[in-house]
Order: C-alpha cells, then sequence, then structure tokens
C-alpha cells in the first residue's frame, strides 16, 4: 500500500509551473512594452534639433537596460517587435517602411550580448553595438530609398551624416542604459 499523498506534491507542482507561465508572459509583456514606450516618447516629444538619430540616446538606452534585465535571449528583439507593432499604429510618423526599419535595432543588440558572452561585457563594448544596432535605421534607409525612391528628408544632405550621427546617439545611449542598470545591480548588491 502507498500512503504517500501524491495529490499534494501534484498540486504543488501545477502551482509552480502556473507561476513560471506567468512570470514568462509577465516578462514578455514587459519586454514589448519597452519598444512600445521607445515609440511614444519619440512620437511625443519631437525635440527639432536638426541632428538625425537624437532619439536613439533613448531608445537605445531603454533596448539595452531591457536586454541586461532579462535573460531571455531575445529580449532586444521582443522589445523591437513592441516597437514595430506601436509604429503600425497612426503616431504620425510618414514613413510607412518605419515598422520594418525598427525591428533591425533589437535583432543587432541581441547578437551583440551573444557574442560578447558573459565575460566581456563591458559597457562600452554593449554600447558599441548599440550605436551599430541604431545605424541600421539609416542604413535601411539608403537601401529603401534606393530601391523605391521613398525620399527621407534625413538623407537629403548625403549618407554619411546621418550614419554617423544614429552610430553616436545609438552608442551613447547603449552606454546610458548599460551604465545605468550595472550602478542599478551594484546598487542592489551593496543595499542587501
Amino acid at each position: 500500500m502507498n500512503f504517500m499523498n501524491t495529490n499534494s506534491s501534484q498540486k504543488t507542482s501545477s502551482a509552480a509551473s502556473a507561476v513560471r507561465i506567468s512570470l514568462l508572459i509577465a516578462e514578455i509583456l514587459a519586454l514589448l512594452a519597452i519598444g512600445v514606450v521607445g515609440v511614444l516618447l519619440h512620437a511625443k516629444f519631437r525635440v527639432p534639433l536638426k541632428l538625425p538619430g537624437h532619439h536613439g540616446l533613448v531608445y537605445m538606452a531603454l533596448l539595452i537596460g531591457g536586454r541586461m534585465l532579462s535573460r531571455k535571449p531575445y529580449a532586444s528583439s521582443l522589445s523591437s517587435v513592441g516597437a514595430a507593432v506601436m509604429l503600425m499604429f497612426p503616431l504620425g510618423f510618414k514613413d510607412p517602411f518605419i515598422p520594418l526599419i525598427y525591428l533591425l535595432p533589437g535583432f543587432i543588440v541581441d547578437l551583440g550580448y551573444r557574442i560578447l558572452g558573459p565575460k566581456n561585457r563591458n559597457i562600452f563594448l554593449m554600447a558599441l553595438f548599440c550605436g551599430i544596432a541604431y545605424m541600421t535605421i539609416p542604413l535601411s534607409r539608403i537601401i529603401i530609398t534606393t530601391f523605391t525612391g521613398f525620399p527621407y528628408g534625413s538623407l537629403i544632405n548625403g549618407f554619411l551624416w546621418p550614419t554617423f550621427t544614429h552610430l553616436v546617439f545609438g552608442f551613447a545611449g547603449g552606454l546610458a542604459g548599460s551604465a545605468l542598470v550595472k550602478a542599478f545591480r551594484k546598487n542592489g548588491k551593496s543595499g542587501a
């Protein structure tokens, strides 16, 4: 005769599984929300600096912050998907290709994060990958303009300047986001 009560262990296992699934769903939704917030900030606060790519400071800080706080290897890609979905709504952007363009930075950040590996993830290398990732926006626009003729105001005076400014602002955003997450983690460990 078996006197062990297996019903309670099954209930505990089911409850633990439900908690894991709930946490996974919450993390995925939070990562998608990062991209949504990045786009909404861009749409709401259009500062006419006349510097292409200046929004990369905020967007890439959000993207790398989410990537560093998540254990999911596709974290930044999910955030970019959130951004792309949000860009399908009428927010005042006139570029019909913008949802596709905003998918690339997240994939590049995830790739860079994987290439660097856990031992080489210093904030400057991560920031460099963020700069390269954000630089894909004007590079995509160059390709789109070449094949479709769609006009981009940032490319009227040439390709070099917008590509450079996207790299710089993406780098600065990646540096800021990486530094904030590292400081947050350091304070969390010292406060414990």
